[in-house]
């Protein structure tokens, strides 16, 4: 599955359990937030100054790596 800027924080965390790490790593440490359910991908990185780009690169990565 590929993790989109418009999917929820915990969309991506249901979908791939070690995107905790990911997002701890850019200064996200959404597992502990409640906005994670409703905010997406893209508004979570914009709130902590994370480089969207660079996050789904890394988010996607683990995904394709998990579905092998």
């Amino acid at each position: 599955m590929k993790i989109s800027r418009e999917m929820t924080i915990f969309q991506a965390i249901r979908t791939c359990p070690q995107a905790i790490d990911v997002f701890r790593s850019y200064g996200m440490p959404c597992s502990g937030c409640l906005a994670m359910m409703d905010e997406s991908i893209e508004a979570g990185a914009r709130r902590h100054g994370a480089d969207l780009q660079e996050l789904l690169k890394a988010l996607d990565a683990l995904a394709e790596k998990n579905a092998q």
